[in-house]
């Protein structure tokens, strides 16, 4: 057995069965060793970026580690936007690159190029893995593995890249014992006394007459949904979502108050802001969150956070009372048991969140009188139409937001984007990757911008019959910098869309050049007899909807305002009735 077929047999062993890869000289001993192996699968996308991300959404559909494989130069360094999206959302993808044979391998680092197409991968991307490194030795190959998959799956986990010589790739593995890894690595240790802090925290909510949990990404990274959704059922608390969680339960959650942020949701924030403690699972509030103004952010509350990064914990922007360093998995339960016997009513409470809830939506019924397709009325009636259990997949920009702001789910569905690197051209080819994951169809948000960034994958979906059903929000430009040039630049567009110097195609006539079928929908009269086509398709199809002219993402907030205070602003008496705890000095003249 050679290394490359080593390689292969290690993943079958570790439960891996699809694997993305793209061919060159000096990756393609592992190529055939992945193909050699029938229990293994490869698929292949057209650009190695597009891989990476088809990985990040594999993983994040199917919650199991994937494998990336590619060449040396110019390939490892196309992965980098990928593998930097798994790094800031704690995905646990690994990266394989091939190298030239480690002879011609440049000697010091003052030499600039040795040999063709060779480069330091493993240098460029130290920032954005949690391991990289090159195996030089074959009786090495073991233990680098393990290394790197045990990194790649603990404590938060994050992606890995192993950069190994042509040469090294081929070696025979004799009957010498190879090197072995061992050690049971933990990112951050579990902290010690997770029953005195959860005694503490008890206190707080025994005290606490508005408490929420605010859910971050780290829930779903930690496996801790059920143990979660039965705290809040038994404590009866309201919840909140950032974006990375808006697919924790259904919409309809008696609990669930709405999602929180700049660009906010359903109840303008009013429920976090006016909470008097908050209690945050898995996130690290960010500025998406607080807005500029971070020191207005639940100003009235005490907070208890709960993470597994006690390096965020080091350099918080939000400070908390409270910093529990822990696997969810870990404390919820204890938490849980500890307030088991407690007796509290917070019944008028969650009541006032609700109604906030439901008076302060993101729909409004003007946006109906639109001659094309206004977005909001699409999300409206896409959340009406979709099922428990779907996958949905879309971009970042103005889609993050339409999405983010106005998805209704159900039961058991799968939502994410890539919030934390939130690149442009993600979400086909990360479809492309759960769909593969799921073998379910996925429906797949992305706009004209992110489109033509990996509009090349619609060959990998037609060549494997994926069932992605692509839904291009088309407003004919950048529509989220618009937006923002409208707010800070005075309107200059230079480079936003078609007049200043950015056009795209017919998405329907590039689509059926790749022999896939296609949808137009042109207004809100035909919008829901040809959703129910695209939806029903039980092959894949691209449907182009025109939104034409549409960049005006509301509700929103400036950086002037408390998230409380978002724009187009209430009505100053409206405003005021609505604030439990003191509004900020000259909240009656708010400005953008």
């Amino acid at each position: 057995m050679n290394v490359s077929e080593y390689i292969a047999e290690f993943f079958v062993k570790k439960g891996i069965k699809d694997i993305f890869l793209i061919d060159g000289a000096a990756c393609a001993s592992m190529i055939v060793g992945v193909a050699k192996n029938k229990n293994l699968n490869y698929y292949c996308p057209h650009h190695e970026q597009a891989g990476a991300f088809a990985i990040d959404g594999y993983v994040k559909a199917s919650g199991s580690p994937s494998v990336m494989i590619a060449t040396s130069g110019p390939a490892g360094q196309n992965l980098i936007n990928g593998i930097a999206a798994s790094w800031y959302d704690s995905v646990p993808a690994i990266y394989l690159t091939g190298n030239i044979n480690s002879r011609f391998m440049k000697p010091s680092n003052e030499i600039r190029q040795h040999g063709f197409q060779e480069n330091d991968i493993v240098s460029m991307v130290s920032t954005v893995t949690k391991y990289a490194a090159v195996v030089m030795r074959a009786e090495h190959i073991e233990y680098e593995l393990e290394k790197a998959y045990q990194l790649a799956v603990s404590g938060r986990p994050g992606p890995v890249l192993l950069d190994i010589p042509m040469d090294v790739q081929k070696m025979e593995l004799g009957s010498g014992k190879l090197l072995t890894y061992n050690e049971n690595y933990k990112m951050v240790p579990v902290k010690e006394n997770l029953q005195g802090y959860a005694v503490k925290l008890k206190e707080m909510i025994k005290k606490s007459e508005r408490p929420v949990f605010l859910l971050g990404g780290g829930i779903t990274i930690s496996k801790a949904n059920n143990v979660v959704k039965k705290l809040i059922k038994d404590l009866k608390i309201p919840y909140f979502v950032t974006w990375n969680m808006i697919d924790f339960d259904a919409y309809n959650n008696p609990y669930f108050g709405g999602k929180v942020g700049t660009y906010g949701g359903e109840g303008r924030n009013f429920g976090i802001q006016n909470c008097d403690l908050l209690i945050g699972l898995g996130t690290r509030i960010s500025g998406r969150i607080t807005g500029g103004m971070m020191d207005t952010f639940a100003r009235g509350a005490k907070k208890v956070l709960i993470d597994i990064d006690q390096e965020d914990m080091k350099w918080q922007q939000i400070k908390a009372d409270m910093n529990i360093v822990s696997n969810l998995s870990d404390f919820v339960p204890i938490l849980n048991d500890v307030c088991s016997e407690l007796e509290l009513d917070y019944s008028d409470w969650v009541k006032k969140v609700l109604v906030w809830k439901e008076k302060y939506g993101v729909m409004c019924d003007e946006y109906y009188d639109s001659e094309n397709v206004n977005p909001y009325v699409f999300m409206k009636i896409l959340c009406e139409k979709m099922s428990e259990g779907d996958v949905l997949v879309h971009e970042a920009g103005g889609n993050a937001v339409i999405t983010s702001q106005s998805f209704k789910g159900k039961k058991n569905q799968k939502v994410f984007s890539n919030h934390g690197n939130s690149s442009l051209g993600y979400a086909l080819p990360a479809a492309v990757g759960a769909a593969i994951a799921t073998k379910k169809p996925v429906l797949c948000i992305t706009g004209d911008g992110g489109l033509n960034f990996n509009i090349q994958e619609f060959q990998t979906i037609k060549h494997y019959k994926l069932p992605v059903k692509v839904l291009i929000f088309n407003n004919y430009a950048y529509g989220i910098t618009k937006s923002y040039r409208d707010t800070n630049f005075d309107s200059e567009y230079a480079g936003c869309d078609a007049d200043h110097g950015l056009e795209s195609p017919n998405f329907i006539d590039v689509a059926i050049s790749y022999g896939l079928k296609t949808v137009k929908i042109n207004n809100h009269k035909e919008l829901e007899l040809k959703l129910d086509e695209v939806i029903n398709s039980k092959e894949a199809i691209v449907c182009d909807i025109d939104m034409n002219g549409f960049y005006d993402y509301l509700p929103k907030i400036g950086w002037k305002n408390p998230i409380e205070d978002m724009y187009p602003f209430l009505d100053r008496d409206e405003f005021r009735s609505n604030m439990i705890i003191p509004p900020l000095e000259g909240w009656e003249k708010p400005e953008l």
